[in-house]
């Protein structure tokens, strides 16, 4: 299970925390501090509920149910020894196929794929298929509000609109691990890669919350 960083479409061997410093961990920091002796766990739980759940809003259950399936089965399959009872992953939850755009491409054919599948993220590849970033819709919409010497508009390319440096993880990663990460370093998308750099899927923030509203594999307390 690992978290890797990919800059411009290489791999980066720097670990993560010294790359992304984490930005929402000053919290998490002061309630272990104020946690009785043993209770670490429990309060990064809550914290991480509470920080998660103020995004909820109103979220369809379709992954909720599969990731409820699969805490059935890894719960009934596993020992404890193997992982924890909480333990299920990304490739569990992670849409797929992945939705992408080249690089070089217009913001307008960018939009229109986010319409088109009703998603807000989008995997930047090059020409010759590598990972070369994320683009998000609200970067697509900053870009085209910004005002400058000149008019930016959907004609212009996504290349000054997305997200170069990013984490991926691997398809046996634990979800909790994922939430940790879009909590810590404010994370909207993790992509799902193996090991040897291919694309196998997506997991963004919307995908833990319906994991998380199904109240099952946040349960760190469980035996």
């Amino acid at each position: 299970m690992a978290l890797v960083i990919y800059d411009q479409g290489y791999r980066i061997q720097t670990p993560v925390k010294s790359m992304f410093t984490p930005r929402g961990v000053e919290q998490m920091t002061a309630a272990a501090n104020t946690a009785p002796a043993g209770g670490d766990k429990d309060h990064e739980k809550d914290h991480i509920d509470q920080m998660l759940l103020q995004e909820a809003g109103s979220q369809s259950k379709g992954n909720a149910r599969k990731a409820a399936s699969a805490y059935s089965e890894t719960s009934g399959s596993s020992t404890p020894e193997e992982h924890p009872r909480s333990y299920i992953p990304a490739s569990l939850i992670m849409s797929h196929p992945v939705q992408a755009v080249l690089q070089g491409s217009k913001i307008q054919s960018a939009l229109y794929k986010m319409k088109q599948f009703d998603i807000s993220h989008l995997i930047v590849l090059s020409g010759t298929g590598r990972l070369m970033g994320v683009v998000t819709e609200k970067l697509l919409l900053q870009y085209l509000s910004t005002q400058g010497a000149q008019l930016h508009t959907v004609e212009d390319t996504i290349e000054e609109c997305y997200t170069t440096k990013i984490i991926t993880a691997t398809p046996d990663t634990n979800i909790r691990q994922l939430a940790v990460s879009c909590v810590e370093h404010q994370l909207t998308c993790i992509p799902i890669a193996q090991d040897n750099g291919n694309l196998t899927g997506i997991i963004t923030r919307t995908d833990l919350l319906q994991s998380l509203i199904n109240n099952e594999w946040l349960d760190s307390r469980a035996p």
